[in-house]
């Protein structure tokens, strides 16, 4: 296999997590464009359906599924479905995450229920999703798990939200060297600020203002844009990452 073979996903089934916009939605279209076919999940019916429709643009197959990670019935049923309708699952990406009412939450003001639901949506469900996905993949399965470069620096105001991203890396980690001989690998990826729908609610910025606002400490001078953090997605999930587990990638323009 030539060098350049290495990257392409050809005859990989993925199922993508938040799937239906930003950087799930990048992430699930570079998979479909090296040649992998791939669900799509997100709690809106419309977004993914959107996505399988450009998925199946692309020549692959794709499936649109809708539901809640924050149910736990939701991801294992998903990835049934996927194994029985496109005949396995050999890529995870757990991407669905954030903060759901988009308002900071200063870690001395923080209510528990609020605490709860942060850690759940962004470090709870990602190990169920990696757990669960692991338990129907073969040897040479990929989990992928998307955090944020605030799991890395203090983040004020987003403290919970920074804190079960840092706990997704070391979960990651571990679960690494634990699937490492099935021949399984875990790794995460990091991105700085990329302009999205829930970028933009929770700092009440559009993405000109997003712009002038966080460029300034980039030392790349631009944001992100879904298909960087897709390319390091193409990167683990590829038979190129093969030696390749327990790692962070931080994809944030030098930031």
């Amino acid at each position: 296999m030539g060098m350049h073979e290495q990257f392409r996903l050809d005859g990989k089934v993925a199922l993508v997590t938040g799937g239906g916009k930003g950087i799930g939605r990048g992430i699930a279209l570079a998979f479909a464009e090296c040649g992998a076919d791939v669900a799509v999940l997100a709690r809106r019916a419309g977004d993914v359906e959107a996505v399988a429709r450009e998925i199946q643009a692309r020549g692959r197959r794709a499936l649109a599924l809708t539901g809640d990670v924050l149910d736990d019935a939701v991801i294992p049923a998903a990835l049934d479905r996927v194994v029985a309708e496109l005949g396995g699952v050999d890529i995870m990406v757990n991407n669905a995450g954030g903060n759901l009412d988009r308002k900071q939450h200063p870690l001395p003001d923080i209510a528990l229920q609020k605490w709860d639901e942060q850690i759940s949506l962004n470090l709870r469900h990602k190990f169920y999703g990696s757990q669960q996905a692991a338990m129907r993949m073969k040897a040479g399965g990929r989990i992928i798990n998307i955090v944020s470069v605030a799991a890395l620096r203090p983040s004020p105001g987003f403290g919970a939200y920074s804190t079960g991203n840092s706990g997704v890396i070391a979960m990651s980690r571990t679960l690494a060297v634990e699937l490492g001989p099935r021949g399984v690998t875990v790794n995460c990826i990091a991105p700085g600020v990329v302009f999205t729908e829930m970028l933009s609610e929770t700092l009440g910025v559009a993405e000109d203002n997003a712009e002038k606002l966080f460029t300034p400490g980039i030392p790349l001078g631009r944001m992100g844009a879904p298909e960087d953090i897709a390319a390091a997605a193409v990167f683990f999930a590829s038979p190129a990452a093969a030696w390749t587990t327990g790692q962070c990638l931080t994809v944030a323009g030098g930031q």
